[in-house]
């Protein structure tokens, strides 16, 4: 089982679309605000591999962007539909052995939000990426597919939950996850958020803008290799744990800033026949590798996000 959470981190942006949309969507009608429906975040993650003689920088540039292209709040049932980009990069700065040192990924989103009732909403999403080094034209093998569907639940304002499941087709083989999710707010001060186990943060608020708290989460990512003519993928996947710090500047501004070790990290490439059986998650380490980095490193994340 510990060999199977690696891919979910790659499943992260799927269900954060999800989380935030149960935690905006379902506010009651006599609300005096309006609540932000869409966003801009951008974050960079960076992390230095002594691999041996072959000393390298990890860069991870992100860019995320969503807003809502139909909602009605008006009726017993709220309604929901987002959309958005997502834009990851690998960066290998120092890389002697892959070949490639420049990795891009495109994703699309589509979310629809239908609530139930006060205290149970259905989510559908669906997620087409291309990730590659663009060295080649792109063609339908490049194209990767998320589909999934959500039940979420609110136990009152402090207390909301869900359970995902979600199907993934990617270069390493096709997926079923389950995947349950919770955002508690325990005190006034104490909160404890998580896509389980993909990624987890407890946080004390500090003051009104000011958050300090523990994170762990699972990080991956994954692109197409065309270098001199072989027919490979790169596969990233980080384990990661540290202190979290939040920073809200207004309404709409926030930053992130996180530090941690990771705990597991694997950068590898594959031929494109080294996949594992349907759910064949414990196989997942026994792909034979043509270039593999093991070694641990410490991670910094920086994050900047604007709400509308």
């Amino acid at each position: 089982m510990k060999r199977s959470l690696f891919l979910m981190g790659m499943l992260l942006p799927v269900l954060s679309y999800c989380q935030s949309v149960d935690s905006s969507s379902m506010r009651k009608k006599l609300t005096t605000t309006a609540p932000l429906l869409g966003g801009v975040t951008v974050t960079h993650i960076v992390a230095p591999v002594d691999a041996g003689g072959n000393t390298f920088t990890m860069q991870q540039p992100i860019v995320d962007v969503g807003f809502p292209v139909y909602k009605d709040f008006s009726s017993v049932h709220p309604v929901l539909i987002k959309t958005g980009i997502r834009y990851q990069g690998l960066f290998l700065s120092g890389e002697q052995n892959i070949g490639s040192n420049e990795f891009h990924s495109i994703t699309v989103p589509l979310l629809l939000n239908y609530s139930l009732s006060r205290s149970t909403n259905i989510t559908f999403v669906g997620l087409a990426t291309i990730g590659s080094d663009f060295k080649r034209s792109i063609d339908a093998a490049d194209i990767l597919y998320t589909a999934g569907v959500r039940i979420g639940f609110r136990q009152g304002k402090a207390f909301k939950y869900g359970i995902t499941l979600i199907y993934t087709s990617s270069y390493s083989g096709k997926f079923l996850l389950p995947l349950p999710d919770i955002d508690w707010t325990i005190s006034n001060r104490l909160s404890l958020t998580g896509i389980i186990p993909a990624r987890t943060s407890l946080k004390y608020k500090l003051s009104e803008i000011h958050s300090l708290g523990i994170t762990a989460s699972l990080n991956g990512s994954m692109y197409r290799l065309n270098e001199d003519g072989k027919d490979q993928y790169i596969h990233l996947r980080q384990n990661s744990a540290g202190l979290i710090y939040d920073l809200k500047l207004s309404q709409r501004w926030k930053i992130n800033l996180v530090a941690g070790h990771t705990f597991s990290q694997r950068l590898e490439t594959f031929n494109m026949d080294q996949k594992v059986p349907f759910n064949g998650f414990g196989k997942l380490n026994d792909r034979v590798a043509n270039v593999s980095y093991l070694q641990n490193s410490f991670i910094f994340q920086g994050g900047l996000s604007y709400g509308f």
